[in-house]
């Protein structure tokens, strides 16, 4: 995936993975890196499946 579709990421804090939205808050927390990058990865994907293909295809329907 591309920088810009990876919003959602990993960070590890005291030991313990944190999921981390856009904004930085925690979505959750794993206890190991694997779980972590296995759920944002399916974050990042519905996202780019529901929301941001949701969009695009709402304003092109607009636009017609």
């Amino acid at each position: 995936m591309s920088e810009e579709s990876q919003l959602f990421h990993v960070a590890e804090e005291s030991g313990k993975f944190e999921v981390l939205d856009p904004s930085g808050r925690s979505i959750l927390t794993c206890r190991d890196a694997a779980s972590a990058n296995h759920y944002a990865v399916l974050l990042n994907k519905a996202y780019k499946h529901g929301y941001k293909d949701g969009y695009h295809a709402a304003k092109s329907v607009d636009d017609s």
